[in-house]
C-alpha cells in the first residue's frame, strides 16, 4: 500500500496523484476537464487509459465515475476478478465532496432527499418515477460580498449528477456548472471536487483518504484557507 501521494505526469498535460494503492485497486485524483473513462470518441484522450498506459495495467478499471467538469478521488480495480467486491466496497464507502456555490445558504447543515430521474445531457428532481437520493451538505464558509460559499456534500447515494442538481434546486448552484448553474458563466472550471473518501478493504481494515483543495480553488475563494475545516485538514 501507497503511503504518500505519488505525483504522475499523464499525456495530454494532466497531472495526478495516487493517494491508495494495492494489489487489487487504487486510488488516484482525477483532474477537472477529462473524462473518467473513454466516450464514444475512441480518439479522445480519458483518464483511465492515460492511467492504465503510464501504470502499464492494461485491465485497470473504473469503478466510480465523476462527471467532465469534477476533479477529485476515483476508485479504479487493478483485479478484474474482484470486480464484484469493488462495487461493494464503492457502495458501502463514505463519500464526501467539497464544492463552491452561488450564493449564501441561511443553514449551515441541510439534509436534501428527492427522486431524480436520468435524462439525455441532465437529470431531473421528480416526485415519482425516479430513483431516491440524498446528501448532507455543509456550509463551511460564506462570503457575502462575492455571493458565494465553500462547503461538504456527503452523498448517501450514488446518483448521476447528484450534488449538483439539488444544490440547484436549493438555488445554490455550483459555479462553473454550465448544465444546472448560470449559462453566461465564464469560469475555467466547475468547482465540485470528491474530496475524501472512507471504506474497509478487503481485509476489513478501515482506511480514510483524502486529496488536497485545489490551489485555483484559493485563489477563487481565498477566505477558505483562515477556515477551521482548512487548518484542521491540512494538518491531518
Amino acid at each position: 500500500m501507497s503511503s504518500q501521494p505519488k505525483l504522475i505526469q499523464l499525456k495530454g498535460n494532466f497531472t495526478t496523484r495516487i493517494y491508495f494503492e494495492n494489489d487489487d485497486f487504487l486510488l488516484a485524483d482525477k483532474p477537472a476537464g477529462i473524462p473518467v473513462h473513454e466516450t464514444k470518441d475512441p480518439n479522445r484522450l480519458d483518464f483511465t487509459r492515460l492511467l492504465a498506459n503510464h501504470l502499464q495495467l492494461p485491465e485497470l478499471r473504473t469503478i466510480n465515475r465523476l462527471d467532465l467538469g469534477t476533479s477529485g478521488l476515483v476508485l479504479l480495480g487493478k483485479n478484474k476478478t474482484k470486480n464484484l467486491e469493488l462495487d461493494h466496497l464503492l457502495k458501502e464507502a463514505e463519500k464526501t465532496y467539497v464544492f463552491i456555490c452561488e450564493g449564501v445558504p441561511n443553514w449551515k447543515e441541510h439534509r436534501m432527499e428527492c427522486f431524480i430521474k436520468d435524462g439525455n445531457k441532465q437529470v431531473n428532481i421528480v416526485r415519482s418515477g425516479g430513483k431516491k437520493a440524498i446528501t448532507e451538505f455543509t456550509i463551511l464558509v460564506s462570503e457575502q460580498k462575492n455571493n458565494l460559499s465553500f462547503g461538504t456534500a456527503k452523498i448517501l447515494t450514488g446518483r448521476r449528477h447528484q450534488i449538483r442538481v439539488m444544490l440547484s434546486a436549493l438555488g445554490f448552484p455550483i459555479v462553473g456548472d454550465q448544465v444546472y448553474g448560470k449559462k453566461e458563466n465564464r469560469e475555467s472550471r466547475m468547482y465540485l471536487h470528491a474530496f475524501r473518501f472512507s471504506f474497509t478493504d478487503f481485509n476489513g481494515q478501515n482506511h480514510m483518504v483524502k486529496t488536497e483543495i485545489p490551489g485555483d480553488w484559493l485563489k477563487r475563494l481565498p477566505s477558505i484557507t483562515n477556515s477551521k475545516f482548512f487548518v484542521n485538514e491540512k494538518m491531518i
